[in-house]
């Protein structure tokens, strides 16, 4: 009795560190989703729009901050492409793009993300009546908004699945 005892005490603590020698800890899993971000972030610098469209799932959705959904397609075609062709045509710069105030939580394979997008730029000017941007050498803009994103780990790479951008109360309010 004793010795079964000892190999059931050995076992159950043996198979459990098993366990979590096999599977990625948060942490790593935290840290490969940061480089996932990390590239992401500077591919839409770049305006990469083969990098930005492989690192999003097919079911992809974004509501912007009037609250516009658009799906992945739409969101490459209207936002994106455009401003990577402004980009690359050394039309448009980004001249801050930080996230702040980023915070992760996974739950499996899903991690939602949340924080905040201080954003400058010039040489374009957002059209929000056709969700795109406009060539203006005359244009810059400035702001934060928060974000909240959900990444899907798919075939072991983490993919963004959706986006939701807010403009925070206290810079959507009229100036008195």
């Amino acid at each position: 009795m004793k010795k079964i005892l000892a190999l059931f005490l050995t076992l159950s603590v043996c198979i459990p560190a098993a366990r979590l020698r096999a599977e990625p800890s948060n942490g790593s899993a935290e840290a490969e989703l940061r480089a996932v971000m990390a590239e992401r972030r500077t591919a839409s610098l770049d305006g990469d729009t083969e990098k930005i469209a492989a690192s999003m799932t097919d079911d992809y959705l974004q509501t912007d901050i009037n609250g516009f959904v658009q799906d992945k397609t739409a969101w490459l075609n209207q936002y994106f492409i455009p401003l990577a062709e402004l980009i690359k045509a050394g039309k448009f710069r980004w001249e801050v793009y930080d996230q702040k105030d980023v915070q992760i939580r996974i739950h499996g394979d899903t991690a939602i993300v949340i924080g905040t997008l201080e954003a400058k730029g010039s040489g374009a000017r957002a059209d929000s009546e056709r969700h795109t941007w406009v060539a203006d050498p005359n244009a810059s803009f400035s702001g934060k908004l928060r974000f909240t994103r959900v990444y899907v780990k798919r075939n072991g790479k983490w993919l963004l699945a959706a986006l939701h951008n807010a403009v925070p109360m206290s810079q959507a309010a009229p100036k008195k």
